[in-house]
């Protein structure tokens, strides 16, 4: 994935993330803080500044004390955006057998997509359909880019999924 200079973070973001990971280290070694909490707001801190591999990293530390499916969600998301989408679509797919949640779904059914596995992220859409209301503004957003990709529409209240009206040229 390619970043322009718009969509890198700035100086002050990437202080913030380093004070945050300094405060959080502090805090374990001086309060006490369980270490599934340590390494979770690193990778956390790490993600807010696209630093997916010492992000991943955190997750997996993290994962070794707590199976979570939002982090295996969230070291899925770091391998996506390091560009390694087989990992990415293992760590979705553990993530979303432990939790059917429409987000999970969502960005599994955009790595499969990614990794070529078109009619398993088509069956998945099938599923975030259903429950569409549950999913945040951003997560809209990336529905409706995968429903491009997909070229599909979503189905009616009788599960019936409605087909592009094409016109031919002799229909004008």
């Amino acid at each position: 994935m390619s970043t322009s200079e718009e969509d890198r973070p700035s100086v002050l973001t990437y202080a913030s993330a380093l004070i945050r990971v300094a405060y959080t280290t502090l805090a374990y070694w001086g309060v006490g803080l369980l270490p599934e909490e340590n390494h979770g707001r690193k990778a956390l801190a790490w993600m807010r500044v696209g630093a997916y591999r010492f992000a991943a990293w955190h997750w997996r530390k993290y994962l070794k004390y707590s199976e979570d499916s939002r982090a295996r969600a969230s070291l899925g998301w770091c391998y996506a955006n390091l560009g390694m989408i087989e990992s990415a679509v293992e760590h979705y797919r553990l993530a979303y057998v432990r939790n059917k949640d429409p987000e999970i779904a969502l960005y599994l059914a955009q790595v499969e997509l990614d990794f070529g596995n078109r009619t398993n992220a088509q069956s998945l859409m099938q599923d975030i359909y259903q429950r569409r209301h549950e999913l945040s503004e951003d997560s809209l957003s990336t529905l409706t880019e995968i429903e491009t990709r997909l070229s599909v529409s979503a189905p009616d209240n009788q599960g019936n999924t409605s087909k592009p009206v094409v016109k031919t040229a002799n229909e004008d």
